[in-house]
């Protein structure tokens, strides 16, 4: 048994006995384990195709672990390198478009894309959905059938990637992100429908597969009895906020998507209202194509979140958060404390500062600030915030003097040490 662990166990018998305790197992944000993988079809294995598959992956995953769409864009080059335009023959073509990173130092990586790959194969599509960047790779040999065509599978390096974008001083948003709730109108032929998890629709599906290839958790409401008695297709429609709310509570999601779509004169309009942190974005996009307005909604999305969740790396470095956590009643409750904070990313280390009979301070060695901490705990289920006040007089136990009372040997009471934020611990 280690030295923290009898520590408890002489605070917690000594003060308030120690008896079985039972923990409710809350549901946490969702966790998405293939960020920083992507599928890209290929002609051939040739290495010219693979280069230029594993660049568009490359940008793929830069967009969707820093949730910003524009972090690298496809544009025309700027300076077209021969005067006179090469002839294109069947098994030729030239990219029209080139990747531009928003950075010197991603600008500088695209041209290193295969240093950051972990592994690939080749392999028959999964139907996994990827950015369509425009370009083309070089065609060696023309395919038999478009059915017989393949994917490049590639994973790339992790620690690399973060490194890279914190280099660039751009979000990284990692895998625990926000389950979003979305509730969407949409207007066909004169009638109003609303998406539910159980109706067949291609603007559902256009949703779901653009939240996968930007990494969001999005979930239909049932819109089963309950539902249906809290909330219309005219409230949401309307965005009639409270009676959203209201109707959202249930699902316990971190954020809410409000939407409607229409058709007017050929064009598809879409309204987006987004709820997070108890902040409101409103938004709208209009296309002649429908798939291209729910990508733009959905790449919104991705960036507000990534705003407010993703750890972006500050100038004064390594920082330190003391956070207190109540309702902390036994070792069971502080192991899941202990493992809820170290999930955090922007967390490096986690140490305990000081424990009493039902609360304990810890130290959180941190990348991001505050603020950063306190939105990705938010995140979560486990902990809720309370006011951050504090009694004007300690009434805590340091974990030195907790270990040293094992000796017989006294000690004056440590300094009170005030925290940045408090919690308390679901039950």
């Amino acid at each position: 048994m280690n030295c923290l662990a009898r520590v408890w166990i002489g605070v917690f018998i000594g003060v308030m006995g120690f008896s079985g305790i039972f923990i409710s197992q809350s549901a946490l944000a969702a966790r998405i384990t293939d960020l920083y993988e992507a599928e890209i079809p290929v002609l051939s294995q040739n290495r010219a195709d693979r280069y230029v598959a594993i660049q568009q992956a490359f940008a793929e995953v830069l967009v969707r672990v820093s949730g910003q769409q524009d972090v690298v864009l496809a544009l025309p080059p700027l300076i077209e390198t021969d005067a006179v335009p090469i002839k294109k023959t069947p098994n030729q073509q030239q990219p029209n478009l080139v990747l531009v990173g928003k950075t010197a130092e991603i600008a500088s990586a695209l041209n290193r894309a295969t240093s950051y790959v972990k592994q690939f194969r080749y392999q028959k599509t999964t139907g996994r959905p990827y950015i369509d960047w425009g370009i083309k790779p070089v065609e060696v040999e023309k395919p038999k059938s478009k059915k017989s065509q393949q994917v490049l599978w590639i994973r790339f390096n992790k620690k690399k990637i973060n490194k890279l974008l914190h280099e660039a001083n751009l979000p990284v948003w990692g895998s625990t992100r926000p389950s979003i709730l979305v509730w969407m109108v949409v207007e066909s032929r004169g009638k109003r429908y609303l998406l539910s998890n159980t109706i067949k629709s291609t603007t559902r599906e256009s949703i779901e597969k653009h939240a996968r290839l930007y990494g969001l958790p999005v979930r239909f409401p049932l819109m089963d009895l309950a539902d249906r008695a809290n909330i219309s297709i005219s409230d949401v429609w309307g965005n009639f906020e409270d009676r959203v709310m209201e109707a959202s509570r249930r699902y316990q999601a971190e954020a809410i998507l409000v939407g409607k779509l229409y058709q007017a004169n050929r064009v598809w309009n879409t309204q987006w209202h987004l709820y997070v942190n108890g902040r409101r974005e409103d938004w709208q996009e209009r296309g002649v194509y429908l798939e291209k307005v729910v990508k733009q909604g959905l790449s919104h999305t991705a960036q507000n979140l990534s705003l407010a969740f993703a750890d972006v790396k500050t100038d004064k470095g390594i920082q330190h958060v003391l956070v207190k956590i109540k309702e902390v009643n036994g070792l069971a409750d502080y192991s899941q404390a202990v493992k809820y904070l170290s999930s955090i990313s922007a967390v490096k280390k986690v140490q305990t500062v000081q424990v009493d009979k039902s609360s304990v301070l810890f130290d959180l060695t941190t990348q991001g600030s505050r603020v950063g901490v306190m939105q990705a705990i938010a995140l979560g289920s486990q902990l809720v915030a309370e006011p951050n006040t504090i009694p004007k007089q300690a009434a805590g136990i340091s974990v030195e003097t907790a270990i040293s009372g094992e000796h017989g040997a006294v000690k004056a009471p440590p300094k009170e040490k005030v925290p940045d934020l408090i919690y308390r611990l679901l039950q």
